[in-house]
C-alpha cells in the first residue's frame, strides 16, 4: 500500500485559514463517508485539531486518490477553492508520511511539545474512521503503531513532565500580562477536555474567582462541581463578561460566540477596566473585531506560539531523544510492511523461475541418454544456483525499497515484467 498525508498546521497556515479547513465530528463523518464512496479502494483518517488539519490516506499502487484529487476533495468538503489553501499544505509520502504521523502523535510536532492531548485526538480520529468504514486494516495498523511509538517516546524521554498543553501556554501568556491572579476573576467558556485541563492548571494560581459557562448547562455544572468553582448561565454570557478580568475560550462552535453585538456596551459596563481574552479555539470563538473595543485585548491561538518558544528550547534534548526513537520505529514498521508487500512477489517470482527450470530439465533429460544420476543431480543444482543468483539482486532491491516505504512500486513492476498473476 502507498501512504501519504496532506495537511496544514500552526507553522504553515494562520488561524484564519485553519478554521476554514477544520472538521468538527459532524463534518468529519460526512467527509469520511464521501471519501469512501469516491475512492472505495483507499482508506482515510482525518485528524483535525486547533493547530492542524491532516488527511492520512493509504491506497493500492494504481488506485486513486492522487495528491491533486485529495486536495480537490478537501476543497469540495469545506466549500472553498483549492487555490485559496493549496500553497499552505505540506505533503509527505511513504516513509516520510509514516514518520510525520509518529512525530505528530508523539507530540514532537505540536505547538506545545510534550502535550498529551494530541494522542487522544488521534485515537478519536481513528474511531471516527472505523465508524464510517474509511479505516480498514492498513490504516488501523499504521495508527496503532503510532500510538505505541508515542507511549515509548513519552515514557523514555519524560517529554511530557510538567504542565504542557495549550491551556498551560494560555495561562503562561496571561502571566506575562498580569503579575498575579489572586485579585482576578476568570471566565472559562467551554467545558470540554481542554477547558478542564486549563482550569486545573489555573487553580494552582489561586485566582479570586473562577466561573465556567457552556451551551450545555449540565456539563458546565458538572465541571464546576468537580473543581469547586462556579457555573454561570450561557444565556447571560454578556453579563459574565462584565464580571471577568480574564476570559479563556475553547468550544467546538463553528461560529464566533463572543461577537461585537454581544460586546457592544461591554467597555462602558465594565467602567473601562482592562479585559484580557484568550481564544484557544479553532474555529475561533471570539470575533477579532471585539479586540478593537476600548481596553479589551483579544489574543488567539497563534499569539500563544511565542510563549512556547522558550518551552521548546528547554525540551530540545528530549525532542532529540524522541526523534531517535521514532527513526528506529519507522524503520521497524516499514520493514514489517515490506515483508507483507514484497514477500509474496519474491515467492511468486521464485516459483515462476523454478517452473522454467523444471520445464527445461524435462526437455533436457530425454536427450541425456548416457548421463548418470550424478550428472542429472549436478544439472539440477546448477539450475537452482542460477535461479538463486537471478533472484539475489531483485530481492535485495525490493527489501531496500520496502524499508523506504516504496516496496510495492517495485513489486508491481516485477509482476508486470515477469507476467506474474496480480494479487487479489
Amino acid at each position: 500500500m502507498r501512504t501519504f498525508v496532506i495537511g496544514c498546521n500552526h507553522r504553515t497556515a494562520p488561524v484564519e485559514l485553519r478554521e476554514k479547513l477544520a472538521f468538527d465530528d459532524a463534518r468529519c463523518t460526512t467527509a469520511l463517508t464521501a471519501f469512501r464512496e469516491a475512492f472505495p479502494k483507499a482508506e482515510i483518517a482525518i485528524l483535525s485539531t486547533c493547530n492542524r488539519t491532516e488527511l492520512y490516506v493509504t491506497r493500492p499502487l494504481q488506485a486513486p486518490p492522487r495528491l491533486h484529487e485529495a486536495i480537490e476533495f478537501v476543497a469540495r468538503q469545506q466549500g472553498i477553492e483549492s487555490r485559496d489553501f493549496a500553497s499552505s499544505l505540506y505533503f509527505h509520502e511513504d516513509s516520510e508520511a509514516v514518520r510525520h504521523l509518529f512525530r505528530v502523535v508523539s507530540s514532537l510536532d505540536s505547538m506545545v511539545v510534550g502535550e498529551s492531548q494530541i494522542l487522544g485526538q488521534a485515537k478519536h480520529a481513528l474511531e471516527l474512521g472505523r465508524g464510517c468504514g474509511s479505516v480498514q486494516a492498513g490504516m488501523d495498523a499504521l495508527f496503532q503503531q503510532a500510538f505505541s511509538v508515542a507511549k515509548q517516546v513519552h515514557s523514555q524521554t519524560q517529554i511530557s513532565a510538567g504542565q504542557v498543553s495549550i491551556g498551560s501556554a494560555a495561562l503562561a501568556f496571561a502571566g506575562q500580562i498580569f503579575t498575579h491572579f489572586d485579585d482576578k476573576a476568570v471566565l472559562m467558556i467551554g467545558a470540554g477536555e481542554m477547558g478542564e485541563l486549563t482550569l486545573k492548571h489555573l487553580m494552582g494560581h489561586h485566582p479570586r474567582r473562577v466561573l465556567v459557562t457552556n451551551r450545555t448547562a449540565a456539563r458546565a455544572q458538572d465541571l464546576a462541581d468537580r473543581l469547586g468553582i462556579q457555573a454561570g448561565p450561557f444565556e447571560q454570557l454578556a453579563d459574565l463578561l462584565v464580571e471577568a478580568d480574564i476570559v479563556l475560550s475553547c468550544t467546538g462552535s463553528p461560529e464566533p460566540i463572543v461577537t461585537p453585538a454581544l460586546c457592544a456596551n461591554l467597555p462602558h459596563r465594565r467602567r473601562y477596566r482592562p479585559l484580557l481574552m484568550i481564544d484557544m479555539a479553532v474555529p475561533r470563538d471570539i470575533d477579532e473585531a471585539v479586540g478593537s473595543l476600548e481596553n479589551v485585548f483579544v489574543y488567539n491561538i497563534d499569539d500563544l506560539q511565542r510563549v512556547t518558544e522558550q518551552h521548546q528550547a528547554e525540551r530540545q534534548s528530549k525532542v532529540s531523544q524522541g526523534e531517535e526513537i521514532i527513526q528506529e520505529r519507522v524503520a521497524e514498521f516499514l520493514a514489517e510492511r515490506a515483508r507483507r508487500d514484497v514477500g509474496p512477489v519474491v515467492t511468486d517470482l521464485r516459483e515462476h523461475l523454478n517452473q522454467i527450470a523444471r520445464g527445461e530439465m524435462e526437455w533436457l533429460v530425454p536427450k541425456l541418454k548416457e548421463a548418470s544420476p550424478r550428472d542429472r543431480e549436478l544439472i539440477e543444482q546448477m539450475l537452482s544456483r542460477v535461479t538463486n543468483k537471478i533472484l539475489h539482486q531483485p530481492t535485495k532491491t525490493l527489501n531496500e525499497k520496502g524499508q523506504e516505504g516504496r516496496g510495492q512500486i517495485y513489486a508491481e513492476t516485477l509482476r508486470r515484467l515477469f507476467g506474474l498473476e496480480p494479487e487479489d
